[in-house]
């Protein structure tokens, strides 16, 4: 399955709007838009396998190539084991340049308006359960997922983070995206810790996932309040975050030892996707702590 490596969607292959009627089809993946005025597009698969209740449903956030369908692809084997529905949206540069940091592009939607497009028409479907909403974001989808929280308090129940590039800082001295502080790009939107408050929320990253490639951001001032790499920016937001929080609210992060960046190569070829699911199931053993590291 190496061809998975660069599986992406073009522009032009963003679904029409009559295809929403195929999001019953089980057993495949399933290409769909939001019938609203963000015209969200997304992947989705729904189980062969019905257990004579409603579905969960996991969210899967892509990161910076857009890599939507292969998301969808890779995480479908366990979502036929485990019985759920996987949703992938596809956050397109062409509306949603700046997804990553919840801003909106030109005349388009915020992408956490058009998220939440999307979460309203899922829930109108009997055989779906959405009444817990849980998410993993990868890469720049951690980033965007982070900070949806952030600007959405009361969505997100539980969450996992997989090695996000960089963060917003719990520090009111610093303009939005790099802190909570007032930012055009807020929009008038506000910002609150108070959904780490009520979200179970979990840090991955590789021990080894030390490199400074293109696609991580090199800022002087990120590199400065946050770190050089992805390890040690995630460590020092975590300890800042669990500072504001209360202890029973805290976040954990671990590390996975031996492991660069890459999303197929740590879902599939690694087997991370069974932890994430795991943790987002509250299925799996505890996450541990900080200093701990899980071997591959």
């Amino acid at each position: 399955m190496a061809y998975l490596e660069k599986l992406s969607v073009g522009e032009n292959d963003i679904p029409c709007q009559d295809i929403r009627d195929r999001v019953h089809i089980r057993g495949r993946i399933t290409a769909s838009t939001t019938r609203g005025p963000c015209g969200l597009s997304y992947f989705i698969y729904r189980p062969r396998r019905t257990f004579g209740r409603p579905e969960q449903v996991i969210f899967s956030i892509h990161g910076y190539t857009r890599n939507a369908l292969q998301h969808a692809v890779v995480l479908q084997e366990l979502a036929e084991e485990k019985g759920l529905t996987i949703v992938v949206p596809h956050f397109t540069r062409k509306k949603f340049r700046r997804y990553q940091q919840v801003r909106s592009h030109g005349h388009n939607p915020s992408p956490d308006i058009a998220l939440m497009e999307l979460i309203d028409e899922l829930r109108e479907i009997d055989d779906l359960d959405l009444s817990t909403i849980r998410a993993v974001g990868y890469s720049g989808g951690g980033q965007f997922l982070h900070r949806f929280i952030m600007l959405r308090p009361d969505i997100i129940d539980r969450a996992v983070l997989f090695a996000p590039g960089w963060y917003t800082m719990p520090y009111s001295g610093y303009a939005y995206p790099l802190g909570l502080g007032d930012s055009k790009h807020l929009e008038n939107r506000s910002l609150s810790l108070d959904g780490f408050r009520r979200s179970e929320v979990l840090v991955l990253v590789g021990d080894n996932d030390i490199g400074r490639s293109a696609t991580l951001n090199q800022n002087k001032e990120i590199d400065f309040l946050q770190g050089r790499t992805r390890v040690v920016r995630a460590k020092t937001w975590v300890k800042a975050m669990n500072a504001e929080l209360p202890s029973e609210c805290s976040l954990k992060l671990q590390l996975l030892k031996g492991l660069r960046h890459g999303f197929r190569r740590n879902f599939e070829t690694k087997g991370y996707g069974r932890l994430v699911f795991d943790q987002l199931l509250d299925e799996g053993p505890a996450p541990l702590s900080t200093e701990e590291s899980q071997s591959s």
